[in-house]
């Protein structure tokens, strides 16, 4: 494990040259080792939006994106997760569970949809676009 210190000096340098890029960030992190990048990704000197975008790589709806910005990373870490949108009686979830990207659509009571891995984000605009939930 990184001395907190160090991870904070490492976070500082990277977020300075990414210069708020996502495809930076995305670069950067994919070039770091593992490990690090997991404590990183995995600590709140990044935020929501970053992670979702390393995971998912791609540019989430603007309300999404506003949502995310404003939560740390580690908010995805948690048992819900991150409501990051909400489409008709449903609210759309973002959560990473162990390393996996994960979005989940419920309606408070019955999760209808769980989509796993980094193509989640796309099946989730999909389904909602099909419907079939109704």
């Amino acid at each position: 494990m990184t001395d907190y210190l160090e991870l904070a000096k490492l976070a500082d340098q990277i977020l300075s040259v990414a210069e708020e890029d996502p495809e930076k960030l995305l670069g950067i992190l994919d070039d770091l080792n593992p490990d690090i990048r997991k404590e990183l990704i995995n600590s709140d000197f990044l935020n929501a939006y970053q992670v979702f975008y390393y995971f998912f790589r791609t540019e989430p709806k603007e309300i999404i994106e506003d949502r995310l910005l404003l939560e740390p990373a580690t908010s995805a870490f948690s048992e819900k997760g991150i409501l990051i949108y909400e489409y008709d009686i449903l609210e759309i979830f973002f959560k990473i569970s162990g390393c996996t990207p994960e979005i989940y659509i419920s309606d408070g009571d019955t999760i209808y949809k769980r989509l796993t891995g980094k193509d989640a984000y796309k099946e989730m605009l999909d389904y909602l676009d099909k419907g079939d939930f109704l």
